[in-house]
């Protein structure tokens, strides 16, 4: 929504999409403002700052009516291998998207967008519920690659429910073996979970006829052990088609892997 793509949702509540304004299209041409934006806007950027203080990640604040960071922690600028010292008060919005891996850019913008479409199809009462988490790279340094973990969380609306202030928290992956952009959109008061993997994951991935039979056995519940006697085989070899299934699908589990399956129409 925010940077150039924040989840301002464009990467989309807070910050990465770098996505060029197509996500604008879904939101209406005009926010419509009460004129207590102001008093608003202060007293979010107050409670942000106060908690960057006391965190080790990096945050940003992004308006998506101006299309600009209002707010980035130290933190933050020391993540994306800036000297912090060195920012004056006007923050480019290219200044963080350039330093995305090229290769995670056009999933990041496409995840962006998509969960920028969700987002705007949720009744408005409910769009502050939601936040995107998406894992991809950065090179701080032009040649050394970091895996990143960042959340996007709505913070304000216009009047008509126009997602206009967005809040980016990041930090390093723990997973910093994978490669693959991974989006989802959380409800954070219902536990709903939306994969959006539309960059990374597409229709053309084939599974074989076993594989496919052994994904829907994992659908209904079956363990290896369940699947070995239903199809007379060994468990060793259900498990070497399980990982054959994550690894086709980008999956570091099988409930990824059924998510997965699942948005691209493998499975019901």
């Amino acid at each position: 929504m925010g940077r150039n793509t924040d989840l301002s949702l464009q990467h989309t509540p807070g910050g990465p999409t770098r996505i060029a304004p197509d996500y604008l299209q879904l939101l209406n041409r005009y926010y419509d403002f009460d004129g207590f934006e102001p008093d608003r806007l202060d007293k979010q950027l107050a409670l942000i700052r106060a908690m960057a203080q006391l965190s080790s990640s990096g945050v940003t604040v992004y308006d998506l009516q101006k299309q600009t960071h209002v707010y980035v922690s130290r933190n933050f600028y020391q993540l994306y291998g800036y000297d912090f010292g060195d920012m004056g008060s006007c923050i480019p919005n290219d200044m963080f998207d350039r330093k995305i891996h090229p290769d995670d850019r056009q999933a990041l913008a496409r995840n962006g967008y998509e969960a920028m479409k969700f987002m705007m199809t949720q009744p408005v009462q409910t769009r502050k519920q939601f936040k995107m988490i998406v894992e991809y790279r950065i090179t701080p340094d032009d040649q050394t690659a970091i895996r990143v973990s960042e959340q996007h969380q709505v913070l304000e609306l216009d009047a008509s429910g126009n997602i206009w202030l967005s809040l980016g928290v990041i930090d390093i992956s723990p997973n910093q073996a994978l490669t693959n952009v991974k989006s989802q959109v959380t409800n954070f008061h219902t536990g709903e979970l939306v994969r959006l993997e539309y960059g990374d994951i597409n229709g053309g991935i084939k599974l074989t006829t076993r594989e496919k039979e052994i994904l829907g056995m994992i659908n209904t519940g079956k363990l290896s052990k369940e699947i070995s006697a239903l199809l007379d085989i060994s468990v060793h070899t259900v498990n070497t088609h399980r990982q054959r299934i994550l690894k086709k699908l980008k999956a570091d589990n099988s409930i990824e892997a059924l998510q997965s399956a699942k948005t691209i129409g493998l499975i019901a």
